[in-house]
């Protein structure tokens, strides 16, 4: 990411899988301001709090783990459907799981919000990847 309005929301429970998740995307080509959530409710109140900051320019790249406490995965995204269309900047958002269930993947695939369904652990080859999807 090279616009400095972009943001890159990891949103996960697990404190570890956040921190190194930040690692690996500092090594990677993407670039933006690095925020570290830690359920979809806080996840939701941070787009909502971008909205006033960030513009039609702006990109927000959300990796969403499904199983979190508070608000899951799924929960965000029911949520985030109801703000999408009053968003003032561009979205992309993939699911980050270490679930295997295939019920899963199929309704994540089915979900209209869901950019890319992507298996734990995250590489750096998957985020190079990633910024050539979102032209980064």
């Amino acid at each position: 990411m090279s616009k400095k309005g972009n943001v890159i929301l990891l949103v996960d429970d697990d404190e570890a899988v956040n921190y190194f998740n930040k690692k690996l995307i500092d090594k990677s080509e993407l670039e933006g301001t690095i925020m570290s959530l830690y359920n979809g409710a806080e996840a939701i109140r941070e787009v909502m709090t971008l909205n006033n900051i960030l513009d039609d320019d702006d990109l927000v790249v959300v990796f969403l783990d499904i199983n979190m406490p508070i608000l899951n995965g799924w929960g965000f995204l029911e949520n985030f459907n109801t703000i999408k269309y009053a968003l003032n900047f561009k979205t992309e958002i993939y699911l980050l799981t270490s679930s295997v269930n295939p019920d899963e993947k199929k309704k994540a695939e089915e979900n209209s919000l869901v950019k890319q369904y992507i298996s734990k652990p995250l590489t750096v080859e998957k985020l190079n990847e990633i910024k050539l999807m979102c032209e980064l």
